[in-house]
């Protein structure tokens, strides 16, 4: 429950009605109301935190001035959507954020009418507000001489979502077609981890330069009236100035794309904010507001840290985020050190990642070795093409990337690198389910979508040590793509380089799958860390004196073949079990094999099912599907008593 909260008469604000009976006067007080009740919320039910502390004062300020949802509000992701799901009826829910059957952490259309678009992956707002604005005015042309009033459509985008490739394309068309509509930068300087780029420097510069002018003001007004001199010095100042104005680099970037720029101006005072929003001109034009936020703000601690706080599992808000000691490793950290070991002995070895230095365990490599770390910012095409380009140059690319934002690298992939062979290392981080992040985050179409191209091959590890093993047998391959998936997920600290060392003695080969247990009725067939799962489900069917083989299949391209065929001679029923879709996964690679050697036996093809899967955590989720080990068993009893 939320502790008592300062602004006991703000409590019922929660809709953009109760929000504009307020006057201007009470808005700091009202954010500041905001920011401790999402904190609080937040600190109870785990969530993105400090971009959005970072966006309250704006978002209020946006409800305030315009009407949602007349007024067509498009957020670019949804890390800074908290405050628009407090003011747009759902505060009451809020404490079910992320949960299962609760709100969700991102803008959802079954939630509200608010909510345009289901968003979780940056760079869509500028497209999807330029659709708005220019299909809302095809659908309803008025008649002649009748009058109609038009929704302001408006895209609310973070620096580092406007700095991808999506939206320089939306902006260069909403720029030639002068469509009328309004952008939002929210500017913090950050997207997850620190921004990088061209057009990042630039907006700092930006501030920067505007800021400096804004506090000379008060000294120019000074020596103005200095007796005598003042006005010639002004004079020689105005002239001098004037000379440099081509050298400003202001708006000149956003004009040239066709966008009147507007600011930049202070995100966090939120009168000045509603001021500014009120006095905009009618927007008959693609208009650019900079507005400059702090991530974290009103938070010392986020503000502090904001990368650490950018998404948090419930802690205590007075104490903040406690260090535990160290008793478990996840595989991003796993993936990170083993790169960081492998780099050190290995000049060639080098990684990229999209905008996810810290999430995919890459800060200490990126610390050890700042020239052979690539941070493209979230740019997941540019990067796959670039992993490509290094490998041609006879380096080491690893391309640490979720499987949810690899989906948007998916033509690199194809022609850039696996069309010409090119032996790039996919680390496909996120594979399988994620949990509270939803279906937006899903990672379970990387085995389909990576499966149907040629030369690339495919592996899944199913604990730590195996993808340990994984990474150092893809440092020394050389025949072409090599991707390994694996999923959110800790396991019991070990040593990295006694496994590595290991490695080096055995002549590790993932393309061979490995019998887990032995067994003559069922032959499980399982994928990745479902390998647990099956072995649970093997122990349930014994209780019923069923005999189940469980092999890890380890390569899903290419599948050990021989090897399947041999542990599922004689079996009842072959099943599969994966952590990803059934339609191109595992089952179906199997399902194909058994049809073009003509095998009859029946299959059992197990994984998630050609539906949206929602958000929750990953164990209620998988619960809900029937992958749990007792639920697989059931499923394999009863399928084998339907063959009686």
């Amino acid at each position: 429950m939320v502790e008592k909260l300062s602004y006991p008469k703000f409590a019922r604000i929660d809709s953009p009605q109760a929000l504009k009976k307020l006057k201007q006067s009470d808005l700091p007080a009202f954010c500041n109301y905001l920011r401790e009740f999402i904190l609080q919320s937040v600190a109870m039910s785990g969530g993105h935190l400090s971009s959005n502390l970072g966006s309250v004062e704006l978002t209020v300020a946006l409800h305030y001035v315009f009407n949602s949802p007349f007024d067509r509000f498009c957020w670019d992701v949804g890390h800074q959507c908290y405050t628009h799901k407090i003011l747009t009826g759902r505060k009451s829910e809020f404490s079910t954020i992320r949960k299962k059957g609760g709100l969700s952490g991102f803008p959802k259309r079954s939630e509200s009418e608010h909510d345009l678009y289901n968003t979780g992956h940056a760079g869509t707002a500028i497209s999807q507000a330029m659709g708005e604005a220019i299909g809302i005015r095809l659908a309803s042309m008025p008649a002649r001489g009748e009058e109609h009033p038009i929704p302001t459509c408006i895209a609310i985008v973070g620096d580092a979502s406007i700095v991808t490739g999506m939206s320089f394309e939306a902006m260069n068309h909403a720029g030639f077609a002068r469509t009328p509509m309004l952008v939002i930068l929210n500017d913090n300087e950050m997207s997850i981890s620190q921004n990088v780029g061209a057009l990042s420097y630039r907006l700092t510069q930006l501030i920067n330069t505007r800021f400096y002018k804004k506090s000379k003001r008060g000294f120019i007004a000074f020596v103005a009236k200095i007796p005598f001199i003042g006005k010639v010095i002004n004079r020689l100042a105005k002239r001098f100035r004037m000379s440099m104005k081509s050298l400003a680099i202001d708006h000149q970037f956003f004009g040239e794309l066709g966008f009147r720029y507007l600011g930049p101006i202070d995100g966090h005072d939120v009168v000045r904010m509603v001021n500014v929003l009120s006095s905009l001109p009618p927007i008959e034009e693609p208009i650019l507001l900079h507005v400059v936020t702090k991530k974290g703000h009103g938070y010392k601690l986020a503000e502090k840290d904001p990368i650490e706080y950018h998404g948090v599992a419930t802690f205590n808000p007075h104490e903040g985020i406690l260090r535990k000691e160290k008793k478990s490793i996840n595989l991003s950290q796993v993936v990170g050190e083993t790169l960081t070991y492998l780099g050190e002995r290995d000049e060639r070895l080098a990684v990229i990642t999209p905008a996810m230095k810290e999430g995919s365990g890459l800060t200490p490599f990126a610390g050890k070795f700042p020239s052979r770390f690539f941070d493209t910012g979230i740019a997941e095409q540019h990067a796959t093409t670039f992993a490509g380009a290094l490998a041609s140059t006879g380096l080491k690319p690893f391309l640490c990337i979720y499987s949810t934002f690899l989906q948007r690298g998916y033509d690199q992939l194809v022609q850039d690198i696996a069309l010409m062979n090119l032996p790039v290392r996919l680390v496909i981080d996120r594979a399988g389910c994620v949990g509270q992040d939803g279906e937006t985050h899903q990672g379970f179409y990387d085995i389909a979508f990576m499966a149907a191209l040629p030369n690339i091959q495919i592996l899944s590890a199913r604990n730590a040590e195996e993808l340990v093993k994984m990474l150092v047998f893809a440092n020394n391959y050389n025949s072409g793509p090599l991707a390994i998936r694996f999923p959110k997920k800790e396991f019991p600290l070990f040593d990295i380089a006694k496994v590595i060392n290991k490695v080096k003695r055995e002549k590790y080969n993932p393309f061979r799958a490995e019998i887990l247990a032995s067994g003559k009725d069922v032959a499980i067939l399982s994928e990745g860390v479902f390998a647990v799962k099956a072995l649970e489900a093997r122990k349930y069917l014994s209780q019923t004196k069923c005999s189940a083989l469980v092999m890890d299949v380890k390569s899903l391209k290419p599948l050990a073949v021989n090897q399947i065929l041999n542990a599922i001679r004689g079996k009842k029923l072959v099943v599969t079990l994966e952590n990803h879709g059934l339609i191109g996964g595992l089952g179906a690679l199997v399902a194909r094999v058994l049809a073009e050697r003509g095998i009859q036996t029946k299959h059992l093809a197990l994984g998630f099912p050609d539906t949206v899967v929602g958000h929750g955590s990953i164990a209620e989720i998988e619960k809900e599907f029937g992958l749990t080990g007792e639920k697989i068993a059931q499923k394999i009893s009863h399928t084998l008593l339907k063959q009686k």
